[in-house]
């Protein structure tokens, strides 16, 4: 894959539909590894995906033809896929209409991986 110095970096997050708390520890690592392996292979590069029980937070670089839509319509509509084929819950999983993203300097890069990889620290109740 090849990214140029004018790739931009991205942070995504959204949440699942109604906030249903889904996303179990050993769902959300399902799913996070799965979505970075998907995703490498149809050139999206996830540098980190983590987050708690009813959202995700995603760090990815888009190449400089990449649409932030089109990307998180793909990262969105496969993971919803993957997720009813291997759990097959009802309700059926889907995530929450929208999604908030932000672009990222270079210089913030690794707070922004700190800030992903320590969402279930953020979220604790204790």
């Amino acid at each position: 894959m090849a990214f140029s110095k004018n790739s931009l970096w991205v942070h995504i997050i959204f949440s699942t539909k109604n906030r249903i708390p889904y996303l179990s520890w050993n769902v959300r690592n399902d799913v996070c590894s799965w979505l970075k392996e998907e995703a490498f292979k149809n050139e999206i590069l996830i540098d980190i995906v983590n987050g708690v029980d009813d959202h995700l937070h995603v760090l990815l670089k888009l190449k400089t033809k990449q649409s932030i839509s089109e990307v998180v319509k793909w990262i969105k509509g496969s993971s919803s896929y993957y997720l009813n084929k291997k759990y097959n819950w009802e309700p059926k999983f889907s995530w929450q209409n929208g999604y908030a993203v932000y672009s990222v300097s270079e210089s913030n890069i690794n707070k922004v991986r700190q800030y992903i990889f320590n969402q279930e620290k953020r979220h604790s109740t204790n």
